[in-house]
């Protein structure tokens, strides 16, 4: 009796097995492709304000293409000294030596785009911005050694914005000038 069903087995194996294999696979379903026909122009503002008054502002136009990330780099470099002394023998004056290192200064964004429900459009920002102290606002330690000063404001955030809308999102105070640091953001939806 067992053979007769290991006979049986053996039989169904041989006449299904090539069936099985004659099947073409089925292939994965390629993700649909998505076609850009939507752009945001964000208009990104950085301004300083000391008490009333507005000291600068600064604005900057990127365009996104929603799920691609956008960068703007704006700036220089700027030389730093860096003094050494040479060694000497006894009794010498040992040499001073200067020499420069550079130091990037601007202002770098970086934004992406993505929309969200009711035509609202989600951007994620970040934001470095550095510049060299005026003379008379740098710490004393600069005043004495004649190196610049510089200062630094960063940012990263996320906002919700829809078509035409603006946002100050960020606000922050200069602890050695009391100047006042304002990103504001704008959106503007082009199809």
């Amino acid at each position: 009796m067992i053979r007769q069903v290991t006979l049986a087995t053996l039989i169904a194996l041989l006449v299904l097995a090539p069936a099985a294999y004659a099947q073409e696979p089925v292939p994965a379903a390629a993700p649909p492709r998505q076609s850009v026909n939507t752009t945001l122009m964000v208009d990104v503002t950085i301004s300083r304000h000391l008490n009333e008054k507005t000291l600068s502002s600064t604005p900057y136009t990127v365009s996104v293409v929603p799920g691609i990330r956008s960068q703007l780099r704006m700036g220089g470099e700027v030389p730093v000294p860096a003094t050494t002394f040479t060694p000497v023998k006894e009794g010498e004056k040992p040499a001073q030596l200067t020499s420069f290192n550079y130091r990037s200064v601007g202002t770098s964004i970086d934004i992406a785009g993505e929309a969200v429900v009711n035509s609202q459009w989600r951007l994620t920002l970040s934001i470095d911005d550095s510049s060299i102290y005026p003379a008379d606002l740098a710490p004393p330690s600069s005043k004495t050694t004649g190196a610049p000063a510089f200062r630094s404001f960063k940012s990263s955030n996320a906002v919700t914005l829809r078509d035409g809308q603006s946002l100050d999102y960020t606000m922050a105070t200069d602890r050695l000038t009391g100047e006042v640091y304002r990103v504001s953001v704008k959106l503007t939806v082009v199809k």
